[in-house]
């Protein structure tokens, strides 16, 4: 997979000028399958970015044209579509929110010069030593939201902490990873066991047992949808009703109806949905979202969608350009540019946020919202 790495080359841009017509923006991403919703509110927070940036007359008088092509969240397809968007004229590539579905429409543009973005990927393999310089994410290092996560649970006075590890994708496999390095470096605090989960599990009594019998006294749950939804359920019917921590690809209240009554969890976001973000731009985008498409947005990931668009804007206005080289270049010069999704910044040797802060969320009570801001493993604002 590995598509090399080092600095920009110095191709010239000959030919790839910014065209007469539509700068189009090849969106590979999943619109039908599992991933679907992770995907979908990222390409509609980029399609509300377009229709802002068009109404001020463009990018240097160029409209951004979106042209999707559905991944059906099958990796096998991702190369293909990637390539199909580039035979209709993709300057630009925009991925699924993931590293092992994004990666490989990443790789297809890649290859052919053209700039690929994942708009929250998190896993620390969507940068330049495994992808090459012309592949960025705007999503947050999973490392980074775990760290997060563990210093909430600890600053909740829990100090007995279970593992749920789910194997099935790297984001996951990195959260857990984190999340267990930076509980146990905290005083008193341990990790008193661990189990191995997969996503077609369908029965968790023994996972469950081993919970009960730990002595636990919060559970980590490194997964996503649908599996987590099963997970979740069964520890609760259980009567386990210890604090779960979870991570970013809980976001969202799409999935709360497979988990009746379900409180005490809680998981770190881009921002809040539900108008209580202490970021007025922010509550103010998803009451927009809502107005715009008839329905509130699926997770947080919106955000990253816009903010994805945003840089991908500026960076074309400033390399005056569609070569590939020259539109990393820009991205990378750029500094920490004003998004939606806050300050993001980009170096040569890094093209994934390390830095942004996360939003702790917290399910219960039939409601869910925001408690705490954390940022660097530390908590920086209350509610």
């Amino acid at each position: 997979m590995a598509a090399g790495c080092g600095g920009h080359d110095d191709e010239s841009s000959a030919g790839a000028k910014l065209p007469d017509g539509p700068i189009v923006v090849g969106m590979a991403v999943a619109r039908s399958g599992f991933a679907a919703s992770y995907d979908l509110g990222p390409s509609r927070g980029a399609e509300l970015a377009v229709a802002d940036i068009n109404a001020r007359g463009g990018v240097l008088g160029r409209r951004l044209e979106l042209k999707y092509g559905d991944t059906k969240s099958d990796r096998a397809l991702g190369t293909t579509v990637g390539i199909d968007l580039l035979s209709h004229g993709a300057k630009v590539m925009f991925v699924s929110c993931d590293f092992d579905l994004g990666s490989p429409a990443t790789i297809a543009a890649t290859s052919k010069k053209v700039v690929a973005v994942s708009p929250c990927a998190g896993s620390s393999q969507f940068d330049v030593p495994t992808l090459g310089p012309l592949a960025y994410s705007m999503g947050t290092k999973s490392a980074a939201g775990a760290t997060n996560v563990a210093q909430f649970a600890y600053d909740r006075g829990y100090r007995k902490a279970y593992l749920w590890r789910d194997p099935s994708i790297t984001h996951t496999k990195e959260t857990c990873a984190a999340f267990e390095s930076r509980f146990r470096s905290l005083p008193q605090a341990t990790v008193v066991g661990s189990d191995t989960i997969q996503q077609k599990d369908t029965s968790f009594a023994g996972p469950i047992a081993r919970l009960r019998a730990s002595g636990a006294d919060v559970l980590e749950l490194c997964s996503y949808n649908p599996g987590a939804v099963t997970a979740l359920r069964q520890l609760r019917a259980a009567g386990v009703d210890i604090p779960v921590t979870s991570n970013m690809a809980m976001d969202g209240d799409y999935w709360l109806k497979g988990v009746p009554d379900l409180k005490d969890f809680y998981y770190d976001a881009f921002g809040s949905l539900y108008g209580d973000d202490p970021r007025t731009d922010v509550n103010g985008f998803f009451a927009r979202y809502k107005a715009r498409f008839g329905e509130p947005a699926v997770t947080s990931y919106a955000l990253t969608g816009y903010a994805t668009i945003q840089v991908i804007a500026k960076a074309l206005e400033t390399a005056q350009t569609t070569s590939g080289p020259a539109l990393a270049k820009a991205i990378d010069g750029l500094g920490a540019q004003a998004t939606i999704a806050g300050p993001t910044g980009y170096s040569v040797k890094q093209h994934i946020v390390t830095d942004r802060p996360s939003a702790i969320m917290s399910v219960g009570g039939g409601r869910t919202g925001l408690v705490a801001t954390y940022a660097g493993g530390r908590k920086i604002k209350e509610g």
